[in-house]
């Protein structure tokens, strides 16, 4: 063979490969730009406690980057989202399949379908700067009780869905899941897994009642582990200017009860304000948690990818003779994108 011959089918070899990897790489983007979406958000602000110490201080409270998609006519979706703030860690990586209104499917790592705010009401547009107590405790986003702190969220499985169909909403809604038990990012420490039911009856149009149960067990004193059951009850209303919401919620920590409530009220004027108020406690039988709180708040949202809050709190003990009160300010700005 020739050199000449040779060189030339390098070339077209050559040729035939680039034009192959620049289809390739156009189907790639392609369905890039169909069943991708690239967002995230920061959020920093400032606090004042008066028993804090410091009593002031600035912070990063979130740095979350997301990366979701869709497929097979919306059957399909995914997330990847990622929080940079502190120690960089993975919030959610799930894949959820749906294939009818009644029944979906879920797997990977997400929120805990434990009492409706955990799930339903996220950083950007919850109405104050902290959860409440049911959600920072008993739906594992502080490790006090438990030892787990994993921003609400477990690595598992769910089936969920809805029934009695009307325009925009399900009159009966239900998760049923299977969850490690054992936090974000790490492997289940036990035979155990932890079992969450709820159920969301809608019977009109932003109004919602729903109850939810969680069987846990705990890890404490190393290798030991004990039961830690809860359940939470809630109602909500939700329209265009009024919102209120209220839950209880109990859990056993091997014999230590602890109860926790929160009801809260707001109003939406015609945008970019909103002004709420809430109250709630957290007590406990081994008096690990013992505190009411009043909170006043307000929210400015001058553009769609801006948001401002201001929370001042009061917070005091419940049943306790004896205990400090607090007073605090809050102060927290959110850029989306």
């Amino acid at each position: 063979m020739k050199v000449r011959h040779l060189f030339l089918m390098v070339l077209a070899l050559a040729v035939g490969i680039t034009a192959q990897a620049q289809t390739t790489g156009e189907k790639i983007k392609k369905f890039a730009n169909e069943h991708l979406s690239l967002s995230g958000y920061l959020q920093g602000g400032f606090r004042w406690d008066e028993n804090a110490d410091p009593e002031t201080t600035f912070y990063l409270h979130r740095a979350r980057l997301s990366l979701t998609g869709d497929a097979a006519q919306d059957k399909i979706d995914y997330r990847l989202q990622v929080d940079w703030a502190g120690s960089p860690k993975i919030c959610d990586l799930y894949f959820r399949y749906k294939p009818l209104n009644a029944l979906n499917i879920e797997l990977g790592q997400f929120k805990i379908p434990f009492s409706y705010e955990n799930e339903n009401c996220g950083p950007t547009t919850v109405e104050f700067i902290e959860y409440s107590y049911i959600t920072t405790y008993l739906a594992r986003n502080n490790a006090r009780y438990d030892g787990i702190a994993a921003t609400g969220r477990d690595f598992g499985f769910q089936v969920y869905g809805g029934f009695m169909e009307r325009e925009g909403y399900n009159i009966i809604n239900y998760n049923l899941g299977v969850f490690n038990g054992n936090g974000i990012n790490a492997k289940d420490n036990n035979s155990s897994k932890d079992l969450i039911a709820r159920l969301v009856i809608k019977p009109f149009k932003g109004f919602a009642v729903t109850g939810s149960y969680m069987y846990a067990e705990t890890s404490y004193n190393g290798n030991k582990f004990m039961k830690s059951p809860r359940w939470a009850v809630g109602a909500l209303y939700d329209s265009r200017h009024w919102v209120a919401r209220s839950e209880y919620a109990e859990a056993d920590f091997g014999g230590n009860i602890t109860r926790a409530f929160y009801v809260l009220g707001g109003y939406h004027f015609e945008q970019p304000w909103s002004l709420f108020a809430r109250y709630e406690f957290i007590n406990d039988e081994y008096r690990i948690m013992d505190e009411q709180r009043i909170q006043i708040g307000a929210a400015y949202k001058p553009f769609k990818f801006l948001r401002l809050q201001s929370n001042l709190s009061y917070t005091m003990p419940y049943m306790a003779v004896n205990g400090k009160s607090s007073l605090g300010f809050n102060l927290l700005v959110t850029a989306m994108f």
